[in-house]
């Protein structure tokens, strides 16, 4: 632990202007700092601290989009240098902390938009060598432009040949660390303690259950942490949560079993036990996680002429609008956060980012922020205004659409299936095919009503060896601009179920999802009867249309 580093928006260091402080703690101060019209984060460690070497170099192994981006460090000041200087991407955001307690989000929307991509850039980190060691929802953003997860903060980061620095317990935050850390660190006899990518997946587990539960499974390092971590198995989240779908809370237990060969080996098992707790997933996934107290009704009003009842429909229109702009606190029934404070090692500001050196520019987004934002303020005022004064309407209410589902693995054995009927032979070569929701019961042109979740359909025409009329099982997923549909199974005539890798399409289009017409709700929409399928080595979007 070092001194904490103070300096004043206007200072230069290393070619960078700081505007503010961003977070300061044991792995090193963070500023929020401007250079050639770009926005940085700077992350500044005293030159005698060895693990500023150990961050950069886990930082430059990284290339996935969601990983906080490397891009140059330093030394300072120049004359005498006391400080190492990491430039790192700034990430425009909200810490995972703050976007669940903000957006109270279903347990859909935690899986598909942040919980599975997460992981499987755990993966990706965990398949260059590193071990984060302080995976936490403080060290996870949820990235302001397109919503998904990025992982900050590598200063307790340890790559395969890294000097350790900690011979006993390794860095982190105590109530993430797992049992056989614990069980090790009592056992040590000198040597340093491996690391071991499951202590990610742990730590990722004691996450998920304050997600969900809003509560720490085995309490906090003021009382037995470390019995409770080693001896005790806390109640499954939907027992404290009823609204935790149980195959959710399920997954959330085995993440945390006591003996590390009865979790998940790695990150893509975990991914796939993911995957296929959402394949199953029926709507109450679509409830907010917290039951939140419903605001108390107004008292009625007198009957005021009508251009008064107008002005005041309006004025409480954009009061609640403007209302619902700002962040929201309100905290469910559950047990309370037990100590969420002293579980940072780093004190996260709402927007914050990371830093690192010497990589080439990264392909994820990137928005400059000006710091003078009143005319955008003022242009979502009046915007607020017009769509609160446009739901007078009778009728008009706000859908909540979920996220479209996050880019997974193909189900084992699905590229086998390709196979075995030809899909791709030379004599057949066809990634698509065209499927009817209802078999040959209306004409084509008449639209049929589908709804989100499961559903079966039938393709239309033989495809390689695969008969006319088989039947494809999977799931539509409704966002507000498209329809996406997975298949997962084919059912043969013989009854014999196979794994295939299918998206939806539009009949005679290139893309995935076909797109949402207008006078849909968030599960149930008027669609073509006939569209297409295509084959994919991986459910993800494309868009070539």
């Amino acid at each position: 632990m070092h001194d904490a580093l103070h300096l004043e928006p206007g200072t230069l260091v290393a070619g960078f202007l700081i505007e503010g402080p961003l977070a300061s703690g044991g792995f090193g101060t963070v500023y929020r700092a401007w250079r050639d019209g770009r926005r940085f984060a700077l992350k500044l460690l005293p030159l005698e601290d060895p693990r500023s070497d150990r961050e950069m170099d886990a930082l430059r192994r990284q290339r996935h989009p969601n990983v906080v981006g490397f891009q140059g460090w330093g030394l300072w000041p120049d004359e005498a240098p006391r400080y190492q200087v990491l430039a790192l991407e700034y990430v425009e955001g909200r810490t995972l902390l703050a976007w669940a307690d903000e957006e109270n989000p279903s347990a859909l929307e935690l899986v598909h938009q942040v919980l599975l991509p997460f992981v499987l850039l755990l993966a990706d980190v965990h398949d260059s060598g590193v071990v984060h060691r302080d995976v936490k929802e403080t060290n996870i953003l949820v990235r302001q432009k397109d919503g998904q997860p990025v992982l900050v903060d590598f200063g307790a980061a340890c790559h395969e040949g890294a000097k350790r620095l900690t011979p006993r317990l390794p860095p982190g935050t105590p109530e993430y660390r797992s049992p056989e850390q614990l069980r090790l660190a009592r056992e040590w006899t000198g040597e340093p303690l491996p690391v071991s990518p499951r202590d990610d997946l742990w730590a990722l587990g004691v996450t998920l259950y304050w997600l969900l539960t809003r509560t720490m499974p085995f309490g906090d390092r003021h009382g037995a942490l470390t019995q409770a971590i080693l001896h005790q198995t806390p109640p499954a989240p939907q027992v404290l949560n009823p609204r935790v779908p149980p195959a959710l809370g399920d997954v959330c237990m085995r993440m945390l079993e006591k003996n590390p060969e009865a979790r998940y080996p790695d990150a893509r098992a975990l991914a796939q036990a993911l995957s296929e707790a959402w394949s199953h997933a029926d709507r109450a996934w679509n409830h907010p996680l917290l039951a939140r107290p419903a605001p108390e009704p107004a008292p009625p009003a007198a009957a005021p002429e009508r251009r008064s009842r107008l002005t005041w429909a309006l004025t409480m229109g954009l009061a609640l609008v403007l209302f619902s702009l700002t962040p929201r606190y309100e905290w469910s029934e559950l047990p309370p956060p037990q100590q969420a404070g002293s579980r940072q090692e780093m004190a996260a500001a709402r927007m914050t980012g990371e830093v690192v050196r010497d990589a080439e520019p990264r392909t994820s987004p990137r928005k400059n922020t000006d710091m003078k934002t009143s005319p955008k303020v003022r242009t979502v005022t009046r915007a607020a205004l017009l769509a609160g004064a446009a739901c007078m309407a009778p009728g008009c209410a706000t859908m909540k659409f979920n996220p479209p589902p996050p880019p997974t693995e193909c189900p084992p054995g699905a590229a086998a299936t390709h196979e075995r009927f030809r899909f791709m032979s030379p004599d057949v070569y066809r990634y698509t095919n065209t499927i009817e929701f209802v078999r040959q019961q209306r004409r084509r042109e008449e639209p049929i009503t589908v709804e989100e979740g499961a559903i079966k359909v039938v393709t239309l025409g033989s495809w390689g060896d695969l008969p006319d009329s088989t039947t494809l099982v999977g799931r539509l997923y409704f966002t507000r601009e498209k329809i996406y549909g997975r298949f997962t199974e084919a059912h043969l005539d013989d009854g014999e179920v196979v794994p295939i890798c299918m998206e939806l399409k539009p009949e005679g289009g290139g893309s995935t999802g076909i797109r949402l017409p207008k006078g849909s709700t968030p599960h149930r929409a008027s669609v073509s009867n006939n569209q297409g399928v295509r084959l994919m080595k991986r459910f993800e979007y494309l868009n070539w249309d």
